[in-house]
């Protein structure tokens, strides 16, 4: 399938959609709240129509592009403009700090994703959260309602809990399948997080709290005490007590795990690190 400008050709093992729409493009930009002397790191420019914008705000623009085919068009649009830098190649294989040596006010992302490597990139900005201080994303609108959702709805998950460990986020805009080329058979969301440098909460042990949220959200329909009785059987604390052990914890054994907030599962995590020792 050809882009709207006939440009090259789109690769779905890419899960390349274009944006097309400029009025988008202006609000997704807008959302960075750019100022002059921000470093801003752009995923998967695609034909560069937020590049373009990105750059009428700040000269320090690096943009990370995989497709061969769409470099050599980026490289032709915006040589010579400003401090554009366009590294060709896979973002999750990146070395953010290398890309941004010096970045003493840390990076902001604003990109259009690619929707099949959406989960992969937010947790590479996890893992870079003391460089990366603000994120403004399109996704898909299932992917977006993750990364924003609150306890006891059906999108809040393992997603949501990594994410919230270091960040706030908000769904801050729709954007309708016929704004991209070719148009996605879904709704896209736009998302910006604002991220700490550290844990906003008091979290002993990051492995823990991974470990024990996934075993709680394996089976996410069944109740904590059933959910969590084996993990912590192999952390020193016997089936037989999970429900004394919750309860001491002031988390209700027949909750299930979606039920839990973030400082839930913190203190429970925190509370097996401390039974291991």
């Amino acid at each position: 399938m050809i882009s709207a400008d006939n440009g090259p050709r789109r690769k779905k093992r890419f899960g390349q959609h274009f944006l097309t729409n400029p009025v988008i493009a202006d609000r997704i930009a807008e959302f960075g709240e750019l100022t002059p002397d921000d470093r801003v790191l752009e995923i998967g420019p695609g034909q560069g129509i937020l590049t373009e914008r990105l750059l009428a705000r700040t000269p320090y623009v690096t943009a990370v592009e995989i497709d061969r085919d769409l470099i050599a068009g980026l490289r032709s649009r915006f040589a010579g403009t400003g401090a554009f830098r366009l590294v060709e190649g896979d973002i999750l294989r990146a070395d953010m700090e290398a890309l941004f040596p010096d970045a003493p006010g840390g990076v902001k992302v604003v990109s259009n994703i690619p929707y099949n490597i959406s989960s992969p990139i937010v947790e590479l900005l996890i893992r870079n959260r003391r460089l990366v201080r603000r994120a403004v994303l399109m996704v898909q609108r299932e992917v977006a309602m993750r990364l924003v959702a609150v306890p006891g709805t059906k999108d809040y998950g393992l997603t949501t809990l990594n994410l919230r460990l270091c960040a706030t986020a908000e769904r801050v805009m729709d954007v309708k399948p016929g704004d991209f080329s070719p148009p996605p058979e879904v709704m896209s969301s736009v998302v910006r997080i604002e991220f700490s440098p550290e844990y906003r909460y008091p979290l002993r042990d990051a492995l823990v709290f991974r470990e024990i949220t996934g075993a709680a959200f394996r089976q996410r329909r069944k109740m904590l005490r059933n959910t969590l009785a084996s993990y912590l059987d192999a952390h020193g604390i016997p089936g037989d007590r999970t429900e004394d052990f919750l309860e001491s914890l002031g988390i209700v054994p027949t909750l299930r795990p979606e039920n839990l907030d973030v400082d839930d599962f913190v203190r429970l995590a925190n509370a097996v690190s401390g039974a291991r020792t």
